[in-house]
């Protein structure tokens, strides 16, 4: 049997600490939150594997290394409010809940979704609001956000998401091109100019490797 208490201490001890990650809510939320119930049973044995874990319906979790970075860059603060977009069936929400103030978990999947609920529910995280529609969309009406996370692959910057951003928001994302295998993570800053229209930089934080979030996959060239 999986003692799944210790395989959240190897995760953290050995993929994430020793990777530059710090942050010690961060830390403490990884090595409590049971990744193993994000997950089928049946994939219970490889929940902390440094890979992404196939949920099924062309859906993952990001691996433990590659989501920790990302997090550990967005510099969390207790007053963010957050949007998570194609969480699935809500890992990334429940390792933010005792980090920040608010998460807006979108998802397009609604098994996934009513998954998700109820581990949030049996975990105590009563500060996740689950919305069920599409990725691409974002979601306007409840933001703005101090943070957005994007759980897999784009192929820019999407823009009618980053203008969701509060003034000095910050959005994390995986930018891929069309013909390429290897991703690189991406720290996206708002910042307002003198009309008050938002303005982005950028700047890459690592390359991984993780396919396109549902809604997001470039379309082929057209070719004759």
């Amino acid at each position: 049997m999986i003692d799944y208490v210790q395989a959240r201490k190897n995760m953290v001890d050995c993929q994430i600490h020793t990777s530059g990650v710090v942050h010690a809510g961060l830390l403490e939320a990884f090595e409590t939150v049971p990744r193993e119930i994000f997950v089928p049973e049946s994939l219970h044995g490889i929940a902390y594997y440094d890979d992404p874990v196939e949920l099924g319906q062309g859906r993952f979790l990001l691996d433990p290394l590659t989501l920790s970075k990302m997090l550990q860059a967005a510099e969390l603060k207790d007053e963010d409010v957050v949007l998570d977009i194609g969480g699935a069936t809500g890992y990334c929400a429940a390792i933010l809940s005792s980090n920040v103030s608010t998460i807006i978990a979108l998802e397009s999947n609604e098994t996934f979704l009513k998954t998700a609920e109820k581990d949030w529910s049996e975990l105590g995280a009563c500060n996740i609001v689950a919305v069920h529609d599409q990725l691409s969309k974002g979601v306007e009406d409840k933001g703005p956000y101090d943070l957005i996370i994007m759980h897999g692959a784009v192929p820019e910057i999407p823009i009618n998401i980053a203008d969701q951003l509060t003034e000095d928001g910050r959005m994390l994302c995986i930018i891929k091109n069309i013909d390429s295998k290897v991703g690189r993570a991406t720290l996206v800053r708002s910042t307002s100019d003198t009309i008050g229209k938002n303005r982005f930089s950028s700047y890459t934080l690592f390359e991984c490797g993780v396919p396109y979030l549902e809604g997001f996959a470039p379309k082929p060239a057209f070719s004759f």
